[in-house]
């Protein structure tokens, strides 16, 4: 199985401990695709989940600016689409592999919708 759907799954899992209500896993719009969309807390959550095996420097410059318009397009389209009327998030999960264990890495609001 390839790492990124090991993590995938295990984002999920992490997800479902933590009371997340799991909406919809990848979900694709065009050539975009969101890798997970929960509910916590009545909040819609728009979750891009990175597995690693090695450290990076800056978490934060994991999701690109480019990826980041994307995300925000297909979150945008699936909000339409199924006329949803919740505050919306954008969270990361981090997951590093690290030799038989994994390292959960969860930021909420990695990135907000930019209007440039």
């Amino acid at each position: 199985m390839k790492l990124g759907l090991i993590g995938e799954n295990r984002a999920v899992e992490f997800l479902i401990e933590k009371k997340y209500q799991i909406i919809q896993r990848n979900w694709k719009f065009n050539k975009y695709e969101i890798d997970i969309i929960a509910i916590d807390n009545k909040e819609l959550v728009i979750i891009e989940v990175k597995t690693r095996t090695n450290s990076l420097q800056n978490i934060k410059e994991i999701i690109t600016k480019s990826q980041q318009k994307r995300i925000i397009s297909a979150a945008d389209s699936f909000i339409k689409e199924n006329k949803i009327d919740l505050d919306v998030r954008f969270d990361m999960i981090l997951i590093e592999k690290i030799i038989k264990s994994y390292k959960f890495t969860h930021i909420k609001e990695i990135f907000y919708p930019t209007f440039d």
